[in-house]
């Protein structure tokens, strides 16, 4: 075993320490932002020192905006692509890993190459896909579109803990006569959870928080989720500063609830696959 110098552990504990204050300036920002008065200014280096604290901008925010009717939009588009991410990736990721199948290292090369691609070369297409097949303005229009980008960062991490799965379970089970099929959804789909963990809380952030497919795609306010809520205070000749910081910061929960809730599958998940054997 490689012995750190205490020097050296202090140095990374100090540094690591600092990553996480310079993380955190935003976040303390956005609070002491929405819990200062609306009548008020912020002040002390742009909001980084407290004043006086109220609750005024989130009473402002649940009286003018139908949040929860919001919030139930986004859970809905959220929560479906979620389910068809886990669904399909789960599927996939043991194609890839189990059975053969012709090109597969070809294919899945091609499935990494797409997550090279910028995001924003997407929109167009994914535009005109959607007004093709008349889903401008619907649920669906955001679902599948979320489903096809989260699809394979899930295929990724997915394959990788099938194939760190110990053939013996499979062999065992093919032995006393079970298919392919049970053999997955009865032994391989059940022991991948710290991988399903890591794929439903990574897919939750990214589908939740998601703001410019959301802005093309969704013009009724009926349907529209919680992410385009923060741009009714903000415009040309108005600005309410408390009031989007307030809805900003009521955005952030469910993200925290569904991550503190499954962190601890997190890094297992992660390194699922790392290391074989």
């Amino acid at each position: 075993m490689i012995r750190v110098p205490a020097i050296t552990r202090w140095l990374a504990t100090l540094f690591l320490f600092a990553l996480a204050i310079i993380w955190m300036v935003p976040v303390w920002i956005m609070v002491v932002t929405a819990l200062t008065p609306p009548e008020q200014r912020v002040t002390g280096l742009g909001g980084l020192v407290v004043g006086d604290l109220s609750l005024r901008n989130f009473q402002i925010v649940l009286a003018d905006a139908p949040i929860f009717s919001h919030l139930a939009n986004s859970l809905v588009i959220t929560l479906t692509s979620v389910a068809l991410v886990v669904m399909f990736g789960a599927m996939a990721g043991y194609a890839f890993a189990r059975m053969r199948i012709r090109g597969k290292n070809a294919w899945f090369f091609l499935l990494i190459t797409t997550m090279m691609l910028p995001g924003a070369t997407l929109i167009v297409p994914l535009f005109q896909i959607n007004k093709s097949l008349g889903l401008l303005d619907t649920y669906l229009g955001l679902i599948l579109p979320y489903t096809a980008l989260g699809l394979p960062f899930a295929i990724i991490v997915l394959r990788s803990f099938f194939e760190a799965l110990p053939l013996e379970l499979e062999e065992a089970a093919r032995l006393d006569g079970v298919s392919q099929v049970r053999i997955f959804w009865y032994i391989a789909l059940p022991l991948s959870w710290p991988a399903l963990t890591v794929v439903v809380i990574i897919q939750f952030m990214s589908s939740f928080n998601e703001f410019l497919l959301a802005l093309i795609m969704i013009d009724s306010d009926s349907i529209k989720p919680l992410s385009l809520v923060p741009m009714t205070y903000s415009g040309r000749y108005s600005l309410q500063p408390g009031a989007m910081f307030a809805t900003l910061t009521l955005m952030t929960l469910p993200v925290l609830a569904v991550y503190f809730a499954m962190q601890r599958f997190m890094i297992s998940g992660l390194t699922a696959g790392a290391v074989k054997g």
